[in-house]
């Protein structure tokens, strides 16, 4: 009763590989956040670290300290942070850290060695950034901390919402603000604002460096478009077993959607079943000539016969951020 993950390191890289070539000269961080995508974190870390990515989104420390245990050693950042959060081992192990209060700056300078910073300013998201009015202060307290080599002050940053192009100029407009007043008081680093639908959208958003996550695992990041319109290639494929007639070995439980019932169809052996019902461990398919033990193929790349990630996603109304977040197969396997 296997379900397996089946995930290509070389087709990640390729799209890394691509994307970069398509911002450039805006360097890429590369996020690696829930497991990667679901695609698995160290491996994909040592891949993106292998392509000679710039830098690594981590979201929190402790996925951070996780990949340098690995033995990754390109630099990370961390932006998610809770009062509990480890920051003297995470400056010890070279993890960046978003600020977006005077309180975090002080934790985050009395700890030992130099913490590399990334200011958060609030662009109209309210996604943990610092409120415009609270803006002179905080860069004003983190110059002074880096001129007393507690800091190294490396950047400012934000978030686009992506919900409509005039959102996203407003929100420049106020990050373009919030760089200038960073300037006049002696800041010297980088900007970055974009993730993946920016970065492909919106040019003047890429500034030094983008934020790019899932459509790096194939996962198109302009509305209306699939990923191969991109240039984007899908590395994960997920297979199944047939457990007997009609039947075969992946449920809801593995994080295959109960909604696809009706909807979806699966591959044996270059034919198509309709799949008929989801339940808890197992679900059932349309008769067909095949027999235990053969190989079910639930999604799969642009050239298979089965659907991709993306189509299912679209039969349920969701995304594939959600999809391979929550798979949770019996095994992982890797090619290169």
């Amino acid at each position: 009763m296997t379900v397996t993950k089946h995930v290509d390191l070389l087709v990640y890289k390729e799209n890394l590989k691509l994307i970069s070539e398509l911002v450039r000269p805006a360097k890429v961080m590369a996020v690696i956040k829930a497991d990667a995508y679901g695609h698995g974190l160290i491996e994909i870390a040592k891949a993106a670290e292998e392509l000679g990515v710039d830098s690594l989104g981590v979201l929190d420390i402790e996925t951070g300290l996780k990949i340098r245990k690995a033995g990754v050693k390109t630099p990370a950042f961390a932006w998610l942070h809770s009062p509990e959060s480890n920051f003297s081992a995470a400056v010890k192990s070279g993890i960046e850290l978003s600020v977006s209060s005077l309180a975090e700056l002080k934790s985050i300078s009395t700890v030992p060695g130099r913490a590399k910073v990334h200011l958060k300013i609030d662009t109209g998201l309210s996604r943990n950034g610092c409120r415009a009015e609270d803006w002179y202060e905080l860069v004003s307290e983190a110059r002074s901390l880096e001129d007393s080599g507690s800091i190294d002050l490396v950047a400012i940053w934000s978030h686009l919402s992506g919900t409509s192009l005039q959102d996203d100029e407003i929100a420049i407009g106020k990050f373009e603000d919030a760089h200038k007043i960073a300037v006049e008081l002696g800041f010297k680093g980088y900007r970055h604002i974009a993730s993946s639908p920016a970065a492909f959208n919106l040019p003047k958003s890429r500034y030094e460096l983008v934020r790019i996550g899932v459509s790096a695992f194939g996962t198109s990041p302009v509305e209306g478009k699939p990923a191969s319109d991109l240039g984007l290639k899908i590395p994960m494929r997920l297979t199944a077993e047939v457990l007997a007639p009609e039947v075969i070995s992946i449920g809801f439980l593995h994080g295959y959607f109960s909604q696809l019932a009706g909807k979806a169809q699966v591959s044996i052996s270059g034919k198509l079943y309709p799949v008929n019902k989801v339940g808890p461990l197992a679900s059932s398919i349309g008769p067909g000539d095949y027999n235990p033990g053969d190989e079910v193929l639930i999604f799969g790349t642009e050239s298979d016969l089965a659907p991709t990630a993306e189509d299912l996603c679209e039969l349920v109304s969701t995304v594939t951020d959600e999809f391979f977040t929550g798979l949770k197969p019996n095994l992982t396997s890797y090619s290169s």
